[in-house]
Order: C-alpha cells, then sequence, then structure tokens
C-alpha cells in the first residue's frame, strides 16, 4: 500500500482538471455484469460491499492507476443526461444490468423522461423517471437489453483527507472530464440549487453544474462511492457535494418499493 498523504499529492498532481477520451489506449472491457435467469438481467439495487477494493500502485503511478481504474470499473456503467436541445445536463450511474441508473434529481428538472447516452458508445436511448427522494432520482432505461453496471463501493470507509475522484462531461462524445480532491467533511450540511440538504460528503473539487451534476464520486480504485448532487460557495471557495453511495442505495430501494 502506497503511504496515502502521498499518494494523494501525485495524484492531484497527475490528474487534477484532466479529460479522458474513452478508448484511446485503454482497455475497456464492455460486457455484461451479473448473472442473467429466465427472467432476464437482475433489477435488484445492489449492497454496498463491506469493504472497499485496495487501491494498488505500480510503477505507472498513482494518477495513471486510478485513470485505468476509472475507465475499467466506471466508465462502462455512466450514461450522460442530455436536455430537449442536446446539451449536457448531467450524469448517472447505471446500477442494475436492467438499466436502472441513480443520478441527482437536478440534472432532471421536472422531466419524466429523458435522453440519456452511454459513455462507451455514445448511443442514445430514451430513459423514465422511476421516482425521486432528497435529490436522488432513478431512471429507467427503455427498450431492454443487459447494460455493465457501475462498481459501487462502501462511503463508511471514507474519511476526511481522502483522496477521490468526481467525474463529468463537458458534452464531447466519449469524453468524461476528471475533478480530483480530498474529502473534506463528512455529514455536511449544505444547500444546494435551493435546496437545504443533509448527510452529505464534502469535497474540494469544485462540482461543475451540468456537467458533473449526478456524476460519481469516485474512489482511487474506481468504485462510487457517493453521487455528487452539487456546489456550494464561489470562486475557490466553492465545494462540492455527494449523497454517500450507502445512503443513495438506501433511497434507491425506497423508491422502487413505491
Amino acid at each position: 500500500m502506497p503511504d496515502s498523504t502521498d499518494s494523494r499529492a501525485r495524484l492531484a498532481a497527475c490528474v487534477t482538471a484532466a479529460v479522458l477520451v474513452l478508448g484511446g489506449g485503454f482497455a475497456i472491457v464492455v460486457g455484461a455484469t451479473g448473472m442473467l435467469g429466465a427472467r432476464g438481467p437482475s433489477a435488484a439495487i445492489p449492497a454496498p460491499p463491506r469493504d472497499n477494493a485496495v487501491f494498488v500502485e505500480d510503477e505507472d503511478g498513482t494518477g495513471a492507476d486510478n485513470q485505468a481504474n476509472i475507465m475499467n470499473v466506471t466508465a462502462p456503467g455512466l450514461v450522460r443526461i442530455t436536455s430537449a436541445s442536446g446539451a449536457t445536463a448531467g450524469l448517472g450511474e447505471i446500477i442494475t444490468p436492467s438499466g436502472i441508473v441513480a443520478t441527482s434529481d437536478s440534472a432532471l428538472g421536472k422531466a419524466r423522461r429523458v435522453t440519456v447516452r452511454l459513455m462507451i458508445s455514445d448511443r442514445a436511448r430514451t430513459a423514465r423517471l422511476i421516482g425521486a427522494k432528497a435529490d436522488i432520482a432513478l431512471l429507467q432505461i427503455q427498450g431492454g437489453g443487459t447494460f455493465r453496471s457501475v462498481a459501487v463501493g462502501n462511503s463508511r470507509g471514507f474519511a476526511v483527507g481522502l483522496a477521490e475522484t468526481t467525474l463529468g462531461s463537458n458534452g464531447a462524445p466519449k469524453t468524461i472530464t476528471l475533478n480530483v480532491g480530498n474529502i473534506s467533511a463528512m455529514n455536511a450540511t449544505a444547500t444546494v440549487g435551493g435546496r437545504r440538504l443533509t448527510r452529505l460528503m464534502e469535497t474540494s473539487s469544485q462540482a461543475v453544474t451540468g456537467q458533473e451534476t449526478g456524476g460519481p464520486l469516485v474512489s482511487l480504485s474506481g468504485q462510487v462511492v457517493g453521487i455528487e448532487v452539487g456546489r456550494a460557495g464561489s470562486g475557490l471557495h466553492a465545494n462540492g457535494f455527494a449523497v454517500p453511495i450507502d445512503r443513495a442505495l438506501s433511497i434507491a430501494r425506497w423508491i422502487t418499493r413505491q
């Protein structure tokens, strides 16, 4: 295991505000996750693992290893949510092989149907709103099929000072933006988009409205540990806020039971 302080410094130096073009030399495995039964791909909301994956740094260094994990573990399960004009409104994470997407309610506005584009292929699909609560919204991708879902971690294993990467989209096809930072507070309260939200993870990553709204907060191993809901503050004093993944998945299960 690398020294955490040294790793955070090298990570920030390597990939802060980086942009990854999907493909381009990265090995991406785009396959279905989970076992398929006679009734089709699973729609069960996953539970966070007991322990997060251990980050392994090799000769490529922390930044390159983190990027590789993002490309292999996270990117295949991301969708870009687009507005009626085609502009990016935010991101979402596919959390079940059946195509249930978790995102921030702020990325949807009042829309009950949206267009999502799979980040790897840029293929457009219609998605309908299942429900929303506490700024977490669930979408169902329409048209059937089996989807690669993101790997979820657990937010219990995160603490102030740990490195994280916020993912977003600048609207360019097959492109992910990276904003690297550290966890600055747990159980934070903030007013985001006119709504007062509690029990949030606060990060030094300045979540860009629209580009990163609803996108994942990921560990060095590429596991999703939070869902970005927005930012508060201005300029250099702006911080990002995310719903911890443990809570987001609990909300998702509540929505699907209604």
